[in-house]
């Protein structure tokens, strides 16, 4: 095969392992992407692709090595200067994806300081953090590091994207003693995904667990943000916002 059917040939088995993951058939993805490497072993796609799949079955380490090739080969085909364009710009999408995948295997890790620098490096690149999620996870990350400012600042930038980054927003307002803005946020919250307060109230007693093949996204939307950051929410805090969605209902 020439260089460039190859070429084609490992564009054409990275794009069946997205495919495959998309459909969630891990073994059928890690096989494609593999195929593609072995077609071209340059393609930091491919490697973000086998990373995923890792990632998906748990293993952390392994992703986070695929990952990191990922990104070093993506860094070889960035533009000379920096361009804010983000996942929009396929020159630039591989390199942005790596770095998102890598902070999301560390923040499971528990590394959270090289999380956060992976997310401000992919924001330097993408104003819109992937429509908002690495801003939403930095926000996490500050967060629970303290940086309450800080997270004030990422979750608000989220906030253009995501409708849960207005519960983030409230809480950190309130555990600043910003009871007037908290409350503002959370009402753009309630308004825009009302299904999260009765699980945010009695977690884990109360799970938000799927039907098989749910379909429902903000059913989706609220049960991550209900596991991810349950943890957050002192007991003023939750008292605080379940007053509001009361008097919401009024």
């Amino acid at each position: 095969m020439t260089g460039k059917g190859s070429a084609v040939a490992a564009q054409e088995e990275e794009a069946q392992g997205w495919q495959d993951i998309a459909q969630g058939e891990l073994e059928a993805a890690e096989r494609h992407f593999r195929r593609a490497l072995e077609l071209d072993p340059s393609r930091a796609d491919a490697l973000n692709g086998l990373g995923t799949v890792y990632l998906s079955w748990g293993d952390l380490e392994e992703a986070a090595e695929l990952f990191r090739m990922a990104i070093l080969q993506a860094e070889q085909d960035l533009p000379r200067r920096k361009r804010r364009t983000g996942w929009q710009d396929a020159q630039v999408r591989p390199y942005v994806r790596g770095l998102y995948h890598l902070s999301l295997t560390q923040i499971r890790r528990g590394l959270w300081d090289e999380a956060i620098d992976l997310l401000r490096e992919l924001i330097a690149w993408d104003s819109g953090g992937m429509d908002g999620e690495a801003h939403y996870l930095l926000g996490q990350m500050q967060q629970r590091h303290g940086r309450l400012e800080e997270a004030a600042a990422a979750y608000t930038a989220a906030s253009a994207h995501l409708d849960e980054a207005w519960y983030a927003l409230g809480l950190v307002r309130f555990l600043e003693g910003r009871e007037r803005e908290a409350r503002a946020a959370w009402r753009e919250a309630l308004g825009r995904l009302p299904g999260v307060v009765p699980f945010l109230l009695y977690y884990p007693r109360l799970v938000p667990i799927p039907a098989p093949r749910i379909e429902d996204t903000p059913f989706l939307i609220l049960r991550r943000y209900v596991i991810d950051n349950a943890d957050l929410w002192t007991s003023a805090a939750r008292a605080a916002l379940e007053e509001l969605a009361r008097e919401q209902s009024e």
